[in-house]
Parts: structure tokens; sequence; C-alpha cells
């Protein structure tokens, strides 16, 4: 969850998984991007350290 998001800013921190799933629903831009999927492994966000980290793998 993007928590630089406006949205974020101005509503309650969920109090749950199902409320921060409901909360993303509602408003998409939440959800932080990108998103990457490598087997079991999944990275949100931008995050370069683990983006080379996953590349030693293959």
């Amino acid at each position: 969850m993007s928590t630089r998001s406006p949205v974020f800013k101005e509503r309650p921190l969920p109090k749950s998984k199902k409320e921060a799933i409901a909360m993303m629903m509602e408003n998409p831009n939440l959800i932080r991007r990108p998103i990457l999927i490598q087997g079991a492994k999944v990275i949100f966000g931008f995050d370069k350290a683990a983006y080379e980290e996953l590349g030693k793998g293959t």
C-alpha cells in the first residue's frame, strides 16, 4: 500500500488485511507499483536492490 498517496493520508489506517484490500479496491492509486512476480517471490514498488538480488538467481 502506498503510504505517500493523499488518500492514504486522509483516511485512518486499515485495521485488518480485509480492510486494506477493500481500501485498495476503492482507490487503486494506493497499490504500490510496479509489482514484480517471479515464482513465489513478489516485490511491490521500485526496489533496485531487490530487483538486482532477484536477477542474480536467473
